[in-house]
């Protein structure tokens, strides 16, 4: 899940952003309070909003891994691992059984 800082446009993943306290209520929506690393500026990091994104992000990585095939070349094969990894990361969030099971599926059919 990317953050971006408002102050000077640095964009990475939230964790990269170092962690300063909770904001919010449970009932109101929470978010963190994280400082960006380039600039120092406070920036809120929503996971309710970032996860709306995510759902559509799952999809297209998705098509990227059903696309290569244990017959394409390195490059294409690392890129089926960082793609791997990005969604196993994602579903660590959602658990979604389906998308767990197309992994592993892929995995066997590129990796082989």
């Amino acid at each position: 899940m990317n953050l971006t800082c408002i102050k000077c446009g640095f964009s990475s993943e939230y964790i990269d952003f170092k962690y300063l306290c909770q904001e919010g209520c449970v009932a109101c929506g929470e978010a963190d309070l994280r400082e960006c690393p380039k600039c120092g500026n406070k920036c809120l990091f929503s996971r309710s909003e970032s996860l709306e994104g995510e759902h559509g992000e799952m999809k297209e990585l998705s098509k990227q891994l059903e696309s290569i095939s244990n017959t394409d070349g390195p490059d294409r094969l690392e890129e089926a691992k960082e793609l791997i990894r990005k969604l196993r990361k994602m579903n660590l969030r959602w658990n979604i059984p389906a998308l767990d099971a197309f992994i592993k599926k892929r995995q066997r059919a590129i990796f082989l």
